[in-house]
């Protein structure tokens, strides 16, 4: 499987080592609708801009597109992946990039208007299973289009959670909460993560989290799947990017 590792703009440094295509977070559209950039790329030849937006519909010129081409250009990039939801700006980004044959990667729900790019999916669920969520994205897209976001998830759910949502902790608190409780822990085949249940102030709590294990896991489903390709985020899996 091909691996894409994100990466901050204040990790750039520490990992300078990683011998992967990179994704580097450090471009942004501002409100004025031109291209920022945070720090300079430092692996230049294999990888990637992870292009963000101040505003969920960012403004754009005609040098905006130029100045990303232009950034492909100095850097020797070999894609973008495009971290808004503008459709009048990938309109014209899209064919920009294909005419230099650049990949362009976007969110799930813009991967049927952008038919040759690569289209990101979470791996992050509460409900339902892994393998029918890949499947499903796979029949949509082709599995040689998808790109599993792979999030390492830890996260809060107060009983019965009727929203699905659970609030995100920390690795500082699920270590003192584990340490605290001594849980016992489960591990769920249909979402591929752990999880575990304790009860405090008269609510039941249910942690569901991702550990190397859980991880593993979900590249094997896709891999079953023929899904090909995963991105990372250094911070969250540096400490065993050596064992995936």
């Amino acid at each position: 499987m091909q691996y894409i590792i994100a990466i901050e703009p204040d990790e750039a440094k520490n990992a300078a080592g990683i011998k992967l295509p990179i994704a580097y977070s450090s471009y942004k559209i501002g409100e004025d609708g031109r291209l920022y950039r945070a720090e300079p790329a430092t692996h230049a030849g294999r990888g990637y801009m992870i292009i963000s937006a101040e505003t969920e519909e960012p403004p754009f010129y005609g040098e905006t597109v130029s100045d990303i081409m232009a950034e492909c250009r100095s850097f020797n990039f070999t894609g973008v992946f495009a971290n808004f939801r503008s459709e009048a700006l990938l309109d014209r980004l899209s064919p920009a990039l294909s005419e230099k044959k650049l990949r362009l990667m976007v969110h799930e729900e813009l991967g049927s208007r952008y038919k040759h790019a690569w289209v990101l999916v979470s791996t992050a669920l509460s409900g339902g299973t892994l393998r029918r969520r890949l499947c499903e994205a796979s029949e949509s897209f082709g599995a040689e289009r998808v790109v599993l976001d792979v999030e390492r998830i830890c996260k809060d759910f107060v009983l019965p959670a009727p929203d699905g949502e659970g609030r995100d902790v920390s690795r500082e608190e699920f270590s003192r909460l584990t340490e605290r409780l001594a849980p016992a822990q489960f591990f769920s085949p249909e979402l591929c993560c752990h999880y575990f249940f304790y009860t405090e102030k008269g609510e039941t709590h249910f942690i569901l989290f991702d550990n190397l294990g859980s991880i593993k896991s979900k590249l094997s489903v896709a891999e079953s799947l023929k899904i090909s390709k995963a991105m990372f985020l250094y911070g969250e899996i540096k400490g065993f990017l050596n064992s995936l």
